[in-house]
């Protein structure tokens, strides 16, 4: 991103109007030192953040109940397959913004559209490993139990929806953008559902006991 964005200097225009004025506002204008530095700023941020986190959050909630298990390496891995499904998206947004200071054509849409396929594919490795781990007791233990299998199968219906968006976009199919709207929620409504069902469902534990 940062060798784009220094090829394309020479070539880009001082700003860009990203939106026309018009009724209560203005124009927005975009210089070129922003649309230049931000995006791989913002990418650095990011992975500079999601590698401090895990450690964070586990000092922080060192106080919770033991049965809540919480796995540093585990939240590493799921910021892990965040980070490379942002990732793409990053650098195709940083693309376009560039295109649009130089003139060159790029097709932001259909370019953005295969990211957020991969995006979708990328979370969906990761999304079984961000299911709540530990032992409870009464309705919050099936609500947990219940959430394993339902992020596992969200995690398959993200990367089949994902891999979809991905090759319609890629192909220029208008629809792609539905596929990744219903796969995604589809796949977290039967989390809702399913972890809704192991809570209700579960036996609560005998008075005598």
């Amino acid at each position: 991103m940062a060798v784009a964005s220094v090829l394309a200097w020479p070539d880009m225009a001082s700003e860009v109007v990203t939106r026309e004025a018009g009724g209560r506002h203005g124009a927005s204008v975009v210089p070129r030192e922003v649309s230049a530095a931000l995006p791989p700023v913002t990418l650095l941020v990011l992975t500079a953040l999601f590698a401090v986190v895990p450690g964070l959050d586990q000092r922080l909630l060192s106080g919770t109940p033991p049965a809540q298990d919480r796995s540093p390496e585990r939240a590493r891995r799921v910021l892990g397959w965040t980070l490379a499904g942002l990732a793409p998206v990053t650098v195709v947004l940083h693309l376009g913004v560039l295109a649009m200071h130089t003139g060159e054509p790029f097709p932001l849409d259909r370019a953005m559209g295969v990211a957020l396929g991969l995006l979708l594919v990328a979370l969906g490795v990761g999304l079984p490993l961000a299911a709540p781990g530990g032992r409870f007791s009464g309705r919050a233990e099936g609500f947990r139990a219940a959430q394993g299998p339902a992020y596992r199968t969200a995690g398959l219906l993200l990367v089949l929806a994902g891999a979809v968006t991905a090759v319609a976009a890629g192909a220029g199919a208008p629809w792609a953008p539905v596929v990744a709207v219903v796969g995604t929620a589809v796949a977290f409504g039967q989390v809702v559902l399913r972890a809704g069902r192991g809570a209700l469902t579960s036996r609560r534990p005998s008075p005598d006991r």
